[in-house]
């Protein structure tokens, strides 16, 4: 049985295996981008052949759904069909974070001017006409760039997934409310013995505002992750055995190093690896923000008394 080769006829999402090395050792990484969700259902809509060495069941279509979400099928159409009823309270769980304590840091320059503010009395003695000084604040082009995992390990709950999507997507729009540009990759980069998977989507370009619908259907659903994701893996040349747990989402130190991370960029690991549990979202937005080292920008006492009021909100309504 040959390997599907998927690369040959999808040149514009599957890349040939290369070699590639992290820190010491040497893995072979199969890639997989899609530039929208459109590009990804017009590719699994075009059945690519699957990897039958390594897959002799495609979990992505047999896994029941109270593990694995929405069938199959129905996980393909909605990467374009419009947003399910579950979407309202996803938005009604948005929280503009500018409301509830993001903080801006400023930094300010001495700046001598000829009139106003402090006058400088050796500069006005010496006859400088620039003998007053005044601060104004340093503008800088403000750019963030974000990272985030698409994939977490088989013991993770519906809840921790949609407690994470709502503090992400939080947290975004607060940075880009407060005048950032914000420069999204949402990714899955896992590992089995000496290969690795990493399958970019693509759900924000750069620039552009945050696509609320988009990040909805790829971070809140656990389809997205065990239907659409596994499906991909299963059009891959892999040669390991994947097919016992579809491999171990790597870890945040690993993934920094693989795809060189900036010293400044910020990456949201799995639930379980931020503190996420799925019981409560305020006190998971807390866990979060603190694994982020962000807590000295948000007031997360504010931002958890409004999540609170939100989610009881919700509560009252059903």
């Amino acid at each position: 049985m040959e390997y599907p080769q998927n690369y040959k006829k999808y040149s514009d999402f599957i890349f040939p295996p290369e070699k590639v090395l992290v820190g010491d050792e040497d893995y072979t990484l199969y890639k997989a981008r899609f530039n929208s969700l459109y590009d990804l259902y017009e590719y699994l809509k075009s059945n690519p052949q699957t990897n039958r060495r390594v897959f002799t069941t495609l979990h992505s279509a047999v896994k029941d759904s109270s593990f694995a979400g929405k069938p199959y099928k129905a996980a393909v159409e909605d990467l374009i069909n419009d947003v399910d009823p579950g979407y309202e309270e996803f938005l009604t769980l948005q929280r503009d974070l500018n409301n509830v304590g993001l903080k801006e840091i400023h930094k300010y320059k001495l700046v001598r001017t000829v009139a106003g503010g402090h006058l400088n009395i050796p500069a006005y003695s010496a006859g400088n006409p620039l003998c007053y000084e005044t601060e104004e604040k340093i503008k800088k082009p403000k750019f963030v760039r974000i990272h985030v995992t698409l994939s977490y390990y088989w013991g993770t709950s519906k809840r921790q997934v949609l407690n994470r999507a709502i503090i992400i997507t939080n947290i975004l729009k607060a940075l880009e409310n407060a005048g950032y540009n914000v420069d999204l990759n949402t990714f899955e980069l896992s590992m089995e013995a000496d290969e690795l998977i990493y399958i970019v989507v693509q759900i924000k370009k750069y620039g552009e505002r945050m696509n609320m619908a988009a990040l909805y259907k790829t971070l809140c659903r656990v389809e997205f992750l065990r239907r659409i994701l596994f499906r991909i893996l299963e059009t891959l040349d892999v040669t390991r055995d994947w097919e016992d747990g579809y491999g171990v989402t790597c870890s945040e130190r690993f993934t920094k190093r693989a795809l060189n991370f900036g010293s400044n960029d910020i990456f949201f690991d799995q639930p379980r690896e931020m503190g996420i549990t799925g019981e409560d979202l305020a006190e998971d937005f807390e866990a979060a923000v603190k694994h982020l080292n962000l807590d000295d920008k948000i007031d997360v006492e504010k931002a958890k008394e409004e999540f609170k009021k939100d989610v009881q909100s919700l509560k009252l309504k059903k």
